[in-house]
């Protein structure tokens, strides 16, 4: 298999008929995705929290594209788990299908907190909310996969080499906050924490990916869209100092892809015919060949880490975000 491919958004094939989901679709890389997607058929459920953003969003695109009839709102706050799941047993009721989720929706530069299910909120959204969501809407993914022997089923797990940074998930630590005066640990704690929910989203990938395994038509990847900037960047809620957030946001802008390059990672693995004919899953995209801020658009296949390829590791996040879950559930049945 080749660990390289050019890829254009004319590449993406007729996607008439199928379905897909796009987290984090209002704004971004997911804008983009969704655009794309439905520019070529495919009806789009935008998946946000705010109806406005996403109606803008939609908005926007029938300018680029001259049509918003592929384009649906849907309701999705990952803030908390049980609202995850909720969201995705609405969606069970509107259709029949699944061939295309695309698990985008993340969180950066935010202050230290806890979720409502009491969870530091990097962690919560970019990896529980995810979690809760997916594995609701999972038995559609696999029964659209069942039922059309010829679907290319895909879900994209969009993650960050930041990973790369990260330390083993402590489980504990995962309930708490930190602050600090000093700026400089407080921008240590940002990065830590951000590292961590992509090294879950790695695991996750990697654990979905086994589960599905039997299916030869679910293709379950990931992918890291090079340093763009995009919302993650507003930094505007951000506990860093004003010149840490300038030097930050001028960074991205300065050395980071647009956003359509960023989002042809994803969009490969969501559409792409290669995917299938070179049978890749649970695979690490990369938009360039470098650990730097030199990108290209190709994609390129990245060598997991070590870490990141700590089956013992990753069935521990499973089971933990599981119990999360279930935890999640039953306290709101007793509300």
């Amino acid at each position: 298999m080749p660990d390289v491919f050019n890829f254009t958004f004319n590449d993406i094939p007729n996607l008439e008929g199928k379905v897909a989901i796009v987290t984090g679709g209002n704004s971004g890389l997911g804008e983009v995705v969704s655009r794309e997607l439905a520019c070529k058929g495919c009806k789009v459920y935008i998946a946000s929290r705010s109806r406005t953003r996403a109606e803008a969003a939609i908005a926007r695109i029938k300018t680029s594209i001259g049509t918003d009839e592929n384009l649906v709102f849907f309701e999705l706050d990952l803030e908390t788990m049980r609202g995850a799941v909720a969201a995705a047993e609405s969606f069970l009721k509107l259709e029949s299908r699944l061939d295309i989720l695309v698990a985008n929706a993340g969180l950066g530069g935010i202050k230290s907190e806890l979720t409502p299910d009491g969870f530091e909120r990097t962690f919560g959204v970019n990896h529980l909310g995810h979690f809760a969501f997916v594995t609701t809407v999972l038995p559609l993914v696999i029964r659209t996969a069942d039922d059309n022997v010829d679907s290319q089923v895909r879900i994209v797990i969009m993650t960050s080499k930041s990973y790369e940074k990260s330390s083993p998930i402590d489980f504990e630590d995962v309930k708490t906050t930190y602050h600090s005066k000093f700026a400089f640990f407080t921008l240590q704690d940002l990065l830590r924490r951000y590292a961590r929910s992509k090294l879950a989203n790695i695991y996750f990938m990697r654990e979905l990916a086994d589960l599905v395994k039997e299916r030869k038509n679910i293709y379950v990847n990931a992918c890291h869209p090079g340093l763009v900037y995009t919302n993650i960047f507003d930094l505007s809620t951000s506990p860093l100092p004003w010149y840490m957030r300038y030097i930050g946001e001028r960074q991205a802008k300065w050395f980071g892809v647009n956003v359509n390059d960023g989002a042809k990672p994803a969009l490969f693995l969501a559409a792409d015919r290669r995917v299938i004919e070179n049978d890749v899953k649970g695979a690490l995209i990369y938009p360039g060949p470098t650990d730097g801020f030199i990108y290209f658009s190709n994609i390129y296949i990245r060598k997991i880490n070590q870490l990141g390829m700590d089956v013992q590791s990753r069935k521990k996040l499973w089971q933990f975000s599981e119990n999360a879950l279930k935890k999640a559930l039953e306290s709101c049945s007793e509300c």
